[in-house]
């Protein structure tokens, strides 16, 4: 379909293209079109000339780039989690409008539809809301346990590194079981209390990381982003979404 293409038909092109060259990038031409380049893609424009690319003659660099998630935190229509109290929506939220691949408009559905019911759904939670108490929290001072700053930063450059290449455009068992080794290497991090920022971030980094490639593996089809070289048609035994809850095994359920 050119350019009308399903955002992962093009990434995967985009993908195969760069692997084939052995190049960061390709490009992408926009000279040929009879518009006003600035007043169409002012944003692009702007940011391209700073980079000294003059997008009305010069082609732009492009590659793929993790941009969207379809998965996320289970909800009901309200935005309501498993946890009374918490509501989630938007990107972070799991309602399957976008099935699985990325469609521009549901951004609206997503945030706008979903983000109105929850807010309207959690203010009906808390309503009358009795007086919040403030909690003491006791954090036990670091150890030498704890990564350094230094040590965080690398442990998050790795992390980006094997999720690019692992869990990424192209997937197979292979690779994801290599991704699976480097959670379970770093798995004690987790247990660490800190009052350091970057530590915390690395810890959710590390636990969105790890449920995302868990489910790559479990779904053993290519449907939509999700691509297997090992797994390439779509099943109908997989017309359902997959569920990881804490404490539980794991369970493919027909939401």
């Amino acid at each position: 379909n050119a350019e009308l293409a399903p955002r992962d038909v093009v990434a995967r092109a985009l993908f195969k293209e760069m692997c084939g060259t052995k190049t960061p990038y390709v490009y992408l031409q926009l000279s040929h079109l009879s518009i006003d380049h600035k007043l169409r893609f002012p944003t692009i424009y702007d940011r391209c000339m700073a980079a000294g690319i003059d997008i009305t003659k010069d082609p732009i660099p492009v590659a793929p780039a993790a941009h969207y998630f379809m998965g996320g935190i289970a909800t009901d229509l309200d935005g309501a989690t498993s946890i009374p109290g918490l509501y989630a929506a938007g990107e972070t939220a799991s309602v399957g409008v976008h099935g699985a691949n990325r469609l521009a408009s549901n951004s609206l559905l997503d945030g706008l539809v979903f983000g109105y019911r929850a807010g309207h759904a959690a203010h009906k939670y808390s309503a009358p809301a009795e007086p919040v108490r403030e909690a003491l929290l006791s954090v036990p001072d670091e150890s030498s346990e704890v990564p350094s700053v230094e040590e965080t930063a690398d442990i998050r450059h790795q992390l980006r590194k094997i999720m690019w290449e692992n869990v990424g455009i192209i997937r197979n068992r292979e690779g994801l079981e290599s991704a699976l080794s480097f959670f379970e290497r770093y798995a004690t991090i987790q247990n660490i209390i800190s009052r350091r920022s970057d530590l915390m971030a690395l810890q959710h980094l590390l636990t969105v990381g790890k449920l995302i490639t868990e489910s790559a593996l479990i779904r053993t089809e290519s449907r939509g982003a999700h691509f297997r070289t090992d797994f390439p048609n779509r099943s109908d035994n997989w017309i359902r979404h997959i569920e990881i809850k804490p404490r539980t095994d794991t369970v493919a359920s027909p939401r």
